[in-house]
């Protein structure tokens, strides 16, 4: 019998894809003993956590310090994403002079799997609750707009995010 070495890439992707889905099992579960109510908010801490510990790690592996300007955040995200975030995501991030990274999500892989659960109408969305942990992580000022209290998909909007850092000088 022979079986095929993967290459790097498709270990990552594999790794990638195998949390993902122990994340979804854990929220389904969550959800199915103690309901969307207690499941929604808890879900919400763990991905702020993660996305701390997770940034904090690379940070360290990496040597990198706290970005001073939008351009170092950028570099810096930018790096930690290649690593942490599945090729599967659909996303595009803008980042602009004054300072602000705006994330649009075009097709999204929690909306998809929140829809097929059924339970859409009260998730509220955990992706960038890990991502302000990854800015939690790197000791930035920021602000996020709009809210999230539930998802912008299912309120008929598009998935728009804006984070508007502030440096001190």
């Amino acid at each position: 019998m022979s079986v095929r070495s993967l290459d790097k890439t498709e270990k990552h992707e594999y790794l990638l894809k195998n949390w993902m889905t122990h994340d979804a099992l854990w929220y389904g579960e969550t959800a199915a003993a103690f309901g969307m109510k207690e499941a929604s908010p808890m879900n919400l801490r763990v991905c702020r956590k993660l996305g701390q510990i997770e940034f904090s790690r690379f940070l360290k592996l990496t040597g990198a310090q706290k970005p001073t300007n939008i351009a170092e955040v950028r570099a810096v995200a930018e790096a930690g994403m290649e690593l942490l975030v599945p090729p599967f995501m659909e996303w595009a991030i803008e980042w602009t002079d004054d300072g602000r990274m705006i994330t649009r999500v075009d097709d999204c892989f929690a909306h998809r799997g929140m829809t097929k659960f059924g339970v859409l109408e009260e998730y509220e969305c955990g992706i960038f609750e890990r991502i302000e942990g990854w800015l939690d992580a790197m000791e930035l000022d920021y602000t996020r707009t709009p809210d999230l209290s539930r998802c912008l998909k299912y309120r008929g909007k598009e998935c728009v995010v804006t984070h508007q850092f502030t440096f001190n000088e």
